[in-house]
């Protein structure tokens, strides 16, 4: 189905704006969910004809297929995983509207939803819950963890009223961030890594230790290449690549691995079992903090982001 030459990005969003339907997106949605378009078609109520019909339209206007058929049902492309994203975002945008309508027709204060990374989660928002809720209680939010991605298409599509995360290399127009949390990166192993014992390391020193390492994109990935690449070091990675805190310290009982790690990640792990090695890094990455729509600085949200700063300024 895809066309010899491109579709341009302007006749794609014209096409998009003109003819496509919510009900179009709900299909997409529910396909990239159940990966079959009985069931599908069965959780959109609608007939199994039908979503035939209305997925045929969708791929019409983007030149391309969207979902591939196979013995046991359907199989998702990269196009269609890329606007299933999309089309849960506005789903889930038109969820917060219809809320904040319903608590304005009752005259209640609507909630405000959040996105985080885990991170974020972790070090900015678990400490300051209880005496959040004590300070407003009539504040009510929804809190959803997810990755930068999924996070920052959310907050432009409406899905959320605000996202924490780190700072973005480019604060999006008509956005604001607002600093939260400092962050460093510093390297972690178990009690039992002999590195624990010593004062001072270098980071040859830990030639023979296992690295679990984030992808490359990763900030923390990017700092421990350039400070291997100044020593010119090759690191030894464990077979084994988790990103998890849970994982992470499951890995960390074998005594030769060691895990470079944000220090906000660190704070969430159990220090009886983990300790920071002593390694000069200077390394500091991105902090994690607060962006919304700079529109939306009215109602409840500016006392969430007030008082989250003002807990940020009362830590050490």
């Amino acid at each position: 189905m895809a066309a010899d030459t491109p579709t341009p990005s302007s006749v794609l969003h014209e096409r998009l704006l003109a003819r496509l339907r919510l009900r179009h997106l709900k299909l997409i949605d529910a396909l990239a969910a159940h990966s079959h378009l009985r069931r599908a078609a069965e959780a959109i109520h609608i007939s199994q004809p039908a979503a035939t019909q209305m997925l045929q339209e969708v791929e019409g206007l983007l030149d391309t297929p969207l979902f591939e058929r196979h013995a046991r049902g359907m199989r998702i492309t990269e196009a269609g995983r890329l606007l299933a994203l999309h089309a849960r975002m506005v789903i889930d945008a038109m969820q917060v509207a219809s809320d904040g309508l319903a608590a304005l027709a009752a005259q209640e204060t609507r909630a405000l939803r959040i996105g985080a990374i885990e991170a974020a989660i972790a070090s900015v928002l678990q400490p300051a819950l209880n005496l959040l809720h004590a300070k407003h209680p009539k504040l009510r939010l929804f809190i959803e963890e997810g990755n930068i991605e999924r996070l920052t298409i959310g907050l432009r599509a409406g899905a959320f009223d605000a996202v924490l995360l780190r700072q973005p290399a480019r604060v999006p127009d008509a956005h604001r961030f607002v600093p939260l949390r400092s962050d460093e990166v510093v390297v972690i192993a178990g009690i039992g890594h002999p590195a624990v014992q010593r004062k001072r390391l270098r980071l040859r020193d830990l030639a023979e230790s296992r690295w679990v390492l984030p992808p490359a994109h990763f900030a923390v990935r990017q700092v421990m290449e350039a400070a291997w690449a100044a020593e010119r070091i090759v690191p030894r990675p464990h077979a084994i690549q988790v990103l998890t805190p849970q994982l992470v310290r499951a890995l960390l009982s074998q005594p030769d691995v060691v895990v470079p790690v944000p220090r906000t990640v660190l704070d969430q792990l159990d220090r009886a079992a983990v300790a920071e090695l002593p390694l000069r890094m200077n390394a500091p990455i991105a902090p994690l903090g607060i962006l919304y729509r700079s529109d939306n600085e009215v109602g409840p949200l500016p006392l969430l982001v007030d008082f989250l700063v003002a807990q940020a300024r009362k830590k050490p």
